[in-house]
């Protein structure tokens, strides 16, 4: 009865250790090169624990239908001009443990590929 005893508390431990350890995939950050386009259009949005509207910009990564709202300071490298429209090639980061107060997206600025006065 012991052993039996002994030997589910063991499969117990082993299945409880199987189902918390993470894969090495899940640790890393995934980073990608993508085409995003940024509106000669701006809007707004209410940052998390404020009343106050913000002016941002409205992107898009390449694919999509839709534009986004991302702040003015989001692509690190990159400095919006109202009323121009930009087409950029960009370094997009997901983080794989991002801070609990931020995006979990990171953008990085490699190349304006091109831009256009409205």
């Amino acid at each position: 009865m012991k052993t039996n005893h002994l030997l589910g508390m063991l499969m117990l431990f082993l299945f409880s250790f199987n189902f918390v350890s993470c894969d090495n995939e899940d640790l890393t950050d995934k980073v990608e090169t993508i085409k995003m386009y940024v509106s000669a259009e701006t809007d707004t949005y209410i940052p998390w624990g404020s009343d106050t509207p913000v002016e941002c910009m409205l992107v898009k990564e390449e694919g999509s239908s839709s534009f986004s709202k991302l702040a003015f300071n989001a692509i690190a490298g990159f400095t919006y001009e109202k009323g121009n429209e930009y087409t950029l090639k960009v370094e997009k980061r997901t983080l794989a443990n991002p801070p609990a107060d931020d995006s979990k997206v990171r953008y990085k600025l490699i190349e304006i590929i091109s831009e256009q006065s409205n």
